[in-house]
Protein backbone atom coordinates (compact mmCIF):
# COMPACT_ATOMS: atom_id res chain seq x y z
CA UNK A 1 0.00 0.00 0.00
CA UNK A 2 1.89 3.50 -0.55
CA UNK A 3 2.13 5.42 1.93
CA UNK A 4 0.84 8.96 0.23
CA UNK A 5 -2.43 7.16 -0.68
CA UNK A 6 -2.82 6.36 2.94
CA UNK A 7 -2.06 9.60 4.14
CA UNK A 8 -4.42 11.34 2.17
CA UNK A 9 -7.13 9.34 3.00
CA UNK A 10 -6.65 9.17 6.66
CA UNK A 11 -6.78 13.18 6.62
CA UNK A 12 -9.75 13.10 4.37
CA UNK A 13 -11.89 10.25 4.97
CA UNK A 14 -10.55 9.78 8.80
CA UNK A 15 -11.91 13.51 10.47
CA UNK A 16 -14.64 13.27 7.78
CA UNK A 17 -15.68 10.10 9.19
CA UNK A 18 -15.95 11.70 12.34
CA UNK A 19 -18.19 14.09 11.21
CA UNK A 20 -20.83 11.40 11.02
CA UNK A 21 -20.53 9.83 14.18
CA UNK A 22 -20.66 13.46 15.75
CA UNK A 23 -24.05 13.64 14.46
CA UNK A 24 -24.82 10.45 14.74
CA UNK A 25 -24.47 9.79 18.49
CA UNK A 26 -24.41 13.31 19.96
CA UNK A 27 -27.60 12.31 22.33
CA UNK A 28 -26.33 8.86 23.37
CA UNK A 29 -26.75 7.92 26.95
CA UNK A 30 -25.30 4.48 26.38
CA UNK A 31 -21.98 4.99 28.31
CA UNK A 32 -20.46 1.46 27.03
CA UNK A 33 -20.32 3.48 23.58
CA UNK A 34 -18.13 5.71 25.39
CA UNK A 35 -15.58 3.40 27.28
CA UNK A 36 -14.78 0.68 24.56
CA UNK A 37 -11.77 -0.27 25.59
CA UNK A 38 -9.91 -2.21 28.20
CA UNK A 39 -7.08 -0.03 29.37
CA UNK A 40 -4.56 -1.17 31.36
CA UNK A 41 -1.39 1.25 32.64
CA UNK A 42 1.64 2.30 31.37
CA UNK A 43 3.31 0.13 29.11
CA UNK A 44 6.48 -0.08 26.73
CA UNK A 45 9.04 1.98 26.08
CA UNK A 46 11.38 2.34 23.30
CA UNK A 47 11.89 -0.68 21.20
CA UNK A 48 9.14 -2.03 23.06
CA UNK A 49 5.75 -3.46 21.46
CA UNK A 50 2.31 -3.03 22.66
CA UNK A 51 -0.44 -5.23 20.96
CA UNK A 52 -3.54 -4.15 20.47
CA UNK A 53 -6.37 -6.78 19.91
CA UNK A 54 -9.56 -5.28 17.45
CA UNK A 55 -12.51 -6.86 17.57
CA UNK A 56 -15.95 -6.20 16.22
CA UNK A 57 -15.85 -3.00 17.31
CA UNK A 58 -13.80 -2.18 20.23
CA UNK A 59 -9.81 -1.82 20.82
CA UNK A 60 -8.82 -4.73 23.64
CA UNK A 61 -5.66 -4.10 25.56
CA UNK A 62 -5.14 -0.65 24.48
CA UNK A 63 -3.17 1.18 27.53
CA UNK A 64 -3.60 4.38 29.08
CA UNK A 65 -0.12 4.93 28.26
CA UNK A 66 2.89 4.34 27.01
CA UNK A 67 6.58 5.63 26.82
CA UNK A 68 7.79 7.19 23.99
CA UNK A 69 8.82 4.89 21.01
CA UNK A 70 6.51 2.56 21.98
CA UNK A 71 5.20 0.52 18.95
CA UNK A 72 1.54 -0.77 18.61
CA UNK A 73 0.79 -3.71 17.20
CA UNK A 74 -2.91 -4.35 15.71
CA UNK A 75 -4.16 -8.04 16.24
CA UNK A 76 -7.59 -8.34 13.95
CA UNK A 77 -9.77 -10.76 16.00
CA UNK A 78 -12.64 -10.21 13.62
CA UNK A 79 -13.48 -12.98 11.17
CA UNK A 80 -15.26 -10.88 8.72
CA UNK A 81 -14.56 -6.82 9.01
CA UNK A 82 -11.08 -5.37 8.40
CA UNK A 83 -9.56 -3.12 11.02
CA UNK A 84 -7.17 -0.04 11.59
CA UNK A 85 -5.87 1.47 14.44
CA UNK A 86 -5.19 5.49 13.43
CA UNK A 87 -3.82 7.91 16.41
CA UNK A 88 -3.83 11.27 15.96
CA UNK A 89 -2.27 13.52 18.43
CA UNK A 90 -4.41 16.30 20.42
CA UNK A 91 -3.36 19.59 20.98
CA UNK A 92 -1.88 19.66 24.66
CA UNK A 93 -4.50 22.40 25.52
CA UNK A 94 -7.73 19.89 25.14
CA UNK A 95 -8.35 18.56 28.09
CA UNK A 96 -11.62 16.82 27.48
CA UNK A 97 -12.38 13.01 26.50
CA UNK A 98 -12.29 11.40 23.35
CA UNK A 99 -15.63 10.13 23.60
CA UNK A 100 -17.05 13.87 24.68
CA UNK A 101 -14.76 15.32 21.93
CA UNK A 102 -16.32 12.99 18.77
CA UNK A 103 -19.82 14.76 20.02
CA UNK A 104 -18.23 18.12 18.59
CA UNK A 105 -19.37 19.26 15.31
CA UNK A 106 -17.46 18.10 13.05
CA UNK A 107 -15.66 21.78 12.04
CA UNK A 108 -14.85 22.16 15.70
CA UNK A 109 -13.34 17.92 15.94
CA UNK A 110 -11.70 18.86 12.92
CA UNK A 111 -10.34 21.75 13.93
CA UNK A 112 -8.25 19.79 16.85
CA UNK A 113 -6.33 18.62 14.84
CA UNK A 114 -3.16 19.85 12.66
CA UNK A 115 -2.48 19.57 8.88
CA UNK A 116 -0.64 16.64 8.00
CA UNK A 117 -0.87 12.98 8.45
CA UNK A 118 -1.94 11.12 12.03
CA UNK A 119 0.79 9.74 13.93
CA UNK A 120 0.40 6.28 12.76
CA UNK A 121 -2.33 4.13 10.71
CA UNK A 122 -1.85 0.39 10.14
CA UNK A 123 -4.51 -1.78 9.25
CA UNK A 124 -5.05 -5.72 9.55
CA UNK A 125 -7.21 -7.85 7.23
CA UNK A 126 -10.12 -10.45 9.52
CA UNK A 127 -8.52 -13.60 10.75
CA UNK A 128 -5.51 -11.84 12.36
CA UNK A 129 -3.87 -11.22 8.77
CA UNK A 130 -0.78 -9.39 8.83
CA UNK A 131 -0.67 -6.37 9.98
CA UNK A 132 -0.42 -3.45 6.95
CA UNK A 133 1.34 -0.71 7.49
CA UNK A 134 0.11 2.91 6.09
CA UNK A 135 1.30 5.73 7.74
CA UNK A 136 4.63 4.74 10.03
CA UNK A 137 5.34 1.66 11.16
CA UNK A 138 2.73 1.79 14.44
CA UNK A 139 5.65 3.28 16.45
CA UNK A 140 4.39 6.72 19.02
CA UNK A 141 7.23 8.83 19.56
CA UNK A 142 5.81 12.33 20.36
CA UNK A 143 4.77 13.01 24.07
CA UNK A 144 1.28 13.89 24.20
CA UNK A 145 -2.54 12.23 24.42
CA UNK A 146 -3.83 10.68 20.77
CA UNK A 147 -6.97 9.49 19.73
CA UNK A 148 -7.42 6.53 18.68
CA UNK A 149 -9.88 5.18 16.07
CA UNK A 150 -11.09 2.94 13.33
CA UNK A 151 -12.20 4.53 10.10
CA UNK A 152 -13.12 1.46 8.12
CA UNK A 153 -16.94 1.65 6.97
CA UNK A 154 -19.28 -0.92 8.73
CA UNK A 155 -19.52 -4.31 6.68
CA UNK A 156 -17.13 -3.41 3.91
CA UNK A 157 -15.61 -6.22 2.09
CA UNK A 158 -11.75 -6.22 3.04
CA UNK A 159 -10.25 -7.00 -0.32
CA UNK A 160 -12.41 -4.56 -1.64
CA UNK A 161 -11.67 -2.28 0.87
CA UNK A 162 -7.54 -2.47 0.73
CA UNK A 163 -7.73 -2.81 -3.56
CA UNK A 164 -9.46 0.61 -3.45
CA UNK A 165 -7.14 2.10 -0.73
CA UNK A 166 -4.17 1.21 -2.97
CA UNK A 167 -5.28 2.56 -5.96
CA UNK A 168 -6.94 5.82 -4.63
CA UNK A 169 -5.18 9.35 -5.39
CA UNK A 170 -6.84 10.78 -2.52
CA UNK A 171 -9.72 10.68 -0.03
CA UNK A 172 -11.01 7.79 1.11
CA UNK A 173 -11.62 4.76 -0.25
CA UNK A 174 -14.88 4.51 -1.94
CA UNK A 175 -16.10 1.34 -1.06
CA UNK A 176 -20.10 0.39 -0.38
CA UNK A 177 -20.50 0.22 3.60
CA UNK A 178 -22.16 1.30 6.33
CA UNK A 179 -21.03 4.03 9.06
CA UNK A 180 -17.32 3.73 10.42
CA UNK A 181 -16.31 1.31 13.09
CA UNK A 182 -15.43 4.29 15.04
CA UNK A 183 -19.49 5.24 15.11
CA UNK A 184 -20.35 1.69 16.25
CA UNK A 185 -17.58 2.75 19.39
CA UNK A 186 -14.49 1.46 18.71
CA UNK A 187 -12.08 4.65 19.81
CA UNK A 188 -9.94 5.30 22.21
CA UNK A 189 -7.54 7.37 23.93
CA UNK A 190 -3.43 6.80 24.59
CA UNK A 191 -0.98 9.21 26.40
CA UNK A 192 2.40 9.12 25.56
CA UNK A 193 5.31 10.21 28.46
Amino acid sequence: MRKMTCQAWALAGGLGALGLLAGGCGDTSDTSATSPTSATSEVGGAGKTVTVTATDYKFEGLPKSVKAGTKLEIVNASTKELHEIVASRLPDTEKRPVAELLKLPEKELEALFPPGPPALVVLAAPNRGAPIPAVGDGTLTAKGRYMIGCFVPTGADPAAYLKAAEASTGGPPDVPGGAPHIAQGMFGEITVT
